[in-house]
């Protein structure tokens, strides 16, 4: 691994000079994904692959582009899962780019594991948990001035921009961060996009957000997002920035795919429709090849299908339109007068009733009432992480499966 050596900075006249380069974050390499691969192994091992199917990706846009450098701004591993079969594959990408490769790591790659057993090939510089400049080419001929720093523990404190700072000639920080205005659950290396605009920077390169986002221009503040999503939360396109820096400015900046297996959430409504139109809106509304999330909304006959024969109805949708439906959520009510059903006295108006009265219940309560056994106190804490919007689903799709049952609603 190439020696880190601090750059005092100096005057370098970069008008005129061109040069690009990629800027990615979150490979999340040798992610297992456990709960697929326990129900469908071949599916399971095609998701691990699409993270090194990703990585292959943005080395062969930085071959055919003739990039100058590559930015990975942190989290190409995950502590939990990394193997040394990722740690050896990323050393070899990087090897076979031939390509100067910036590496800042993040809260999920901060320990260094088999970095002595399986180094990083010459053309890598990892940057320490400090801030260090590496100039590019070389500090004689300078046209970029690359600033970075890795995390130094999983929470990561400090604000890591802190004594980051730009020279003469055009600028990057590489950065795993939290900004403030991009923030996505706890906070790691916090700081704050005011201060980030008054430093010399003319390109923040950043990494821990998984949502891609230009969060500024003059200076550039920008995540990229991660190169493949891992969940149906991680929806979209994802990939990586090609940055062209003409006359010490961005002259262009170019998103590319990277991600293999695309997420995606799809609404279709059951209201007037049949199966065959209903599969024709899902087909209009998704990807073949893709994951996704189907919600269905409104109100038809096609309710009571749809709960009491689910799985057929999953794969009948699969068929139809090419994907693999990750989950089902039921958002439609039956093909009846809610209202007039009430009213009847018998065991589905208690149904009715009796969900109503649970909606009207605070959380506590409505925890404590469905935990109400000594049997059921062993899953409490499921529904404990539940938000109020899915515990109140949950209520709802209850009642609705015990009407089209006790209704007899079969189709």
């Amino acid at each position: 691994m190439a020696n880190h050596v601090n750059i005092t900075p100096l005057i370098y006249d970069t008008m005129g000079a061109r040069f690009k380069f990629i800027h990615c974050s979150d490979l999340h390499l040798d992610t297992p994904f456990k709960r697929i691969s326990s129900y469908d192994p071949a599916l399971g091992e095609k998701m691990v692959r699409s993270s090194f199917d990703a990585l292959d990706a943005i080395i062969d846009k930085a071959i055919s582009e003739q990039v100058d450098f590559i930015i990975f701004a942190g989290d190409i591993f995950d502590i939990k899962f990394s193997t040394p079969r990722s740690r050896y594959y990323f050393a070899e990408a990087v090897q076979r780019s031939n390509i100067r490769c910036y590496i800042a790591y993040g809260n999920h790659d901060y320990e260094r594991r088999w970095e002595d057993s399986i180094p990083l090939p010459p053309n890598a510089f990892v940057f320490p948990d400090h801030p260090v400049s590496i100039p590019y080419p070389d500090r004689e001929n300078m046209i970029a001035d690359v600033i970075g720093v890795s995390h130094g523990m999983k929470e990561e404190k400090r604000d890591l921009t802190a004594d980051i700072c730009g020279s003469s000639a055009f600028s990057i920080a590489v950065v795993h961060c939290d900004l403030d205005t991009a923030s996505e659950g706890k906070r790691y290396a916090p700081c704050r996009l005011s201060d980030l605009l008054a430093k010399d920077i003319d390109y923040w390169a950043l990494g821990h957000v998984h949502t891609r986002s230009v969060v500024h221009t003059s200076p550039y503040v920008v995540y990229p997002g991660n190169t493949q999503g891992r969940s149906i939360n991680e929806t979209g396109e994802k990939g990586a920035y090609i940055v062209t820096v003409d006359d010490g400015k961005v002259a262009k900046m170019e998103f590319f795919v990277t991600g293999t297996i695309l997420w995606s959430e799809a609404e279709v409504s059951i209201t007037g429709k049949d199966m065959g139109s209903l599969l024709d809106e899902a087909a209009s509304k998704t990807v073949p090849g893709s994951f996704v999330r189907l919600v269905i909304t409104g109100q038809g006959v096609l309710d009571s299908l749809i709960r009491l024969e689910r799985e057929s109805f999953t794969e009948t949708v699969e068929r139809r339109t090419g994907c693999v439906i990750t989950d089902i959520d039921i958002r439609c009510v039956p093909d009846m007068d809610i209202e007039e059903r009430r009213k009847m006295g018998d065991f589905v108006s208690a149904v009715i009733n009796g969900s109503d009265a649970m909606s009207m219940m605070t959380r506590d309560e409505l925890i404590g009432t469905i935990c109400g056994t000594k049997a059921s106190l062993s899953v409490k804490g499921i529904f404990e992480d539940m938000s109020d919007e899915e515990l109140q689903r949950m209520v709802d799709d209850a009642r609705a499966s015990l009407i089209e049952r006790l209704a007899g609603g079969s189709g």
